[in-house]
């Protein structure tokens, strides 16, 4: 033991040691690629920056030879100059697509600018190298921040015949074109400027911040901007040449402004993918090549002495395991045992012939597994369930797909359960698929509680609407027509089975509707009518205090019912989408109910005349798109009215 402790001892100090060595070569290494990205970007900007002033220049100077400026100038009249159509000749035929022309006079305010017509500003007041132009007339290529936007500015002294100063010529473009070229090389730039130079803004150009710091270029990724902005915009202007930024490395330059003091700051924001990292890579292989084998002559040496105690170590712990497995069969028999008395499971072959039943399947069903076993599933199969349930759990089926399903069986007495089912394709041990197995929970419980529940919501519904004198098929067609409209609407199945159960309680306020305005044959009177409208109120504080999906959605139909598109219903008024979409489906339904059926007030109206009150509604008081869907589909509809017609 202590030989092997020394060689562990041994191993841990040399891999310590050959891991500090790798440490710091690697760092080496990585400090020395990051310089040299360093290098390559900063020598790209700087390129980039000489090549555009260079280009801005020389076109400031081939501009300042047109006489028209030094006419407007001396005469004071600004619109003897135009420069538009050249610039937009420029822009049209060069890389450079953000170029303005600006004319100062002598004593530094704006004479003429190309892109707007507010001038007579004083430059000088914003902008230092205007006034140091002014002082010493000189040709100035800079780049400089104004009223509008960080530039590069080439500024040339105008003079008279008689060589007299009398203004300023300045070419300005942006750094959008030098972006471009970053962002085409697969790195994104982010131009921004010191705070300082925010408060002179007139109008930012870009109309882009981080903070308080504007953003130059009108390129740069938003994504990236809100992502420097969460982060700390102060800790990217802090940091020295490079950071390294989620999955960036983010390299930063700056230039001064002519006093020396801070301006810009341009970040380059690099996928760390993106740079060549395989010297990296090589020097991990080969320090893990000899880490890999000293630990492999050392192990090979902790094998040979441990050899001696391995086998008779092995041999007690297949006894120990061999004592655990014979524990862990007898207490997996028990689990089968109550698997089996309490789960309700069956496994059937290719054709549906039951194979294995479960104690707890024979239980629910009031079968034997005599009786079942060699039996086609259908033999439980209750007459209730629609045949395209079991299309389209066999389809599922054979395309290896779980399926989970509602069915009601019938039991070996005719009576009835229910249960949850997840039904799923079965595979022998050598991964052959040779039939399908079910696992079902008993929900016999809930699905007769839900049975009530919508028995009770639909009497309550019929309640209302015979207060009124109308008939319970009325609450039953407008049901299947707001299942149906919802349906073909494209709401979700689970909203628009709630809508079906939820729609006939939409009349439920006029239980507090007296019976002298129900009844009343003749039409009512103003006050009468705003007793009437009450119902639509008194039917949502009836049912919204209720935690219950179901009757949470019939307070909103109840309320809502009797608001029109155009926000001329009641009894708030609201219009258009404001309305929820239960409401607007529920008024249609209802109206078109209403009008072919004979009421205490009127006579059911011919079929022409009610198609043709929707269409004139459409827009007014109904949403036009469930209008149309209703005409779409209208043979639709006339079925279920047909099904459920009155018969006195």
């Amino acid at each position: 033991m202590k030989k092997i402790l020394l060689i562990f001892i041994i191993l841990f100090f040399t891999i310590f040691l050959l891991f500090f060595i790798f440490k710091h070569n690697k760092d080496s290494l990585t400090h020395e690629i990051y310089n040299s990205k360093i290098s390559e970007i900063k020598k790209l900007f700087n390129d980039e920056v000489s090549k555009k002033k260079g280009n801005t220049a020389t076109m400031t100077y081939l501009i300042s030879r047109d006489h028209s400026i030094n006419e407007a100038l001396l005469k004071k009249d600004k619109n003897l100059i135009n420069f538009q159509e050249l610039i937009e000749n420029i822009q049209h035929f060069s890389e450079y697509k953000h170029l303005w022309i600006q004319i100062i006079d002598k004593d530094g305010f704006s004479f003429y600018r190309s892109w707007t017509n507010e001038v007579g500003d004083n430059a000088a007041a914003a902008r230092l190298d205007v006034v140091d132009m002014i002082k010493n007339p000189k040709e100035m290529t800079t780049i400089s921040t104004g009223r509008f936007d960080m530039t590069f500015k080439t500024m040339l002294p105008i003079y008279d015949k008689n060589k007299n100063f009398i203004g300023i010529i300045e070419m300005i473009s942006k750094f959008n074109s030098i972006a471009q070229e970053f962002k085409n090389k697969q790195i994104e730039p982010l131009f921004v400027l010191h705070e300082d130079y925010t408060s002179k803004f007139i109008k930012p150009f870009t109309g882009l911040f981080i903070g308080k710091n504007y953003v130059a270029n009108l390129n740069a990724n938003k994504e990236l901007m809100k992502n420097v902005e969460n982060f700390g915009i102060k800790n990217f202007l802090q940091m020295q040449d490079y950071m390294i930024f989620k999955e960036y490395f983010v390299i930063k330059d700056e230039i001064k402004d002519i006093h020396g003091g801070d301006m810009a700051y341009f970040f380059f924001f690099i996928k760390k993918d993106d740079i060549d990292t395989s010297a990296i890579s090589k020097m991990e292989v080969n320090y893990l090549f000899i880490i890999t084998t000293f630990i492999i002559i050392i192990t090979l040496a902790i094998l040979y002495l441990i050899n001696r105690n391995y086998v008779k170590y092995l041999n007690s712990k297949v006894k120990m395991k061999t004592i655990k497995i014979h524990k862990q069969k007898e207490y997996l028999k028990s689990l089968l045992e109550i698997y089996d008395k309490n789960v309700i499971f069956s496994r059937t072959d290719l054709k549906g012939i039951i194979l294995h039943v479960s104690e707890a399947f024979c239980k629910i069903s009031g079968y034997t597994k005599r009786e079942l076993i060699g039996q086609n599933h259908n033999i439980i199969r209750h007459p209730d369930m629609p045949k395209e349930s079991f299309k389209y759990l066999w389809d599922c089926l054979k395309k290896g797909e779980k399926v989970n399903l509602e069915v009601k069986n019938r039991k070996k007495d005719g009576s009835y359960y229910w249960v949850e089912a997840e039904f799923g394709p079965y595979f022998d041990l050598n991964g052959n698929h040779v039939g399908y197995s079910a696992v079902r929970k008993d929900i016999t419980a809930n699905k007769d509680i839900e049975d009530i529940q919508r028995e009770i919501i639909f009497t309550m519904g019929t309640i209302g609407e015979s207060r009124s004198k109308e008939t319970g098929n009325h609450v039953r067609r407008v049901a299947e027509y707001s299942y149906l409209l919802a349906k073909l609407s494209g709401l979700k199945e689970e909203e628009y089975e709630l809508l079906k159960q939820a729609s006939p309680m939409h009349d439920i306020g006029k239980v507090a509707i007296p019976d002298s305005i129900l009844h009343k044959t003749d039409k009512l009177n103003k006050l009468e009518i705003e007793l009437m409208k009450t119902h639509a109120t008194k039917g949502y504080d009836l049912l919204k205090s209720s935690d219950r999906p179901l009757l949470k959605m019939a307070a909103i139909i109840a309320k809502e019912h009797h608001e029109k598109w155009d926000g001329t219903g009641y009894p708030i008024g609201l219009k258009e989408e404001e309305i929820s979409i239960y409401g607007r489906i529920t008024a249609i339904c209802d109206v078109f109910d209403a009008l072919g059926s004979d009421r205490c007030y009127k006579k059911a109206w011919e079929d022409e005349d009610i198609f043709k009150y929707l269409q004139d509604e459409k827009a007014k008081h109904f949403d036009p798109k469930l209008i149309d869907i209703l005409f779409e589909n209208l043979d639709k509809f006339l079925i279920i009215r047909e099904k459920y017609k009155d018969i006195f």
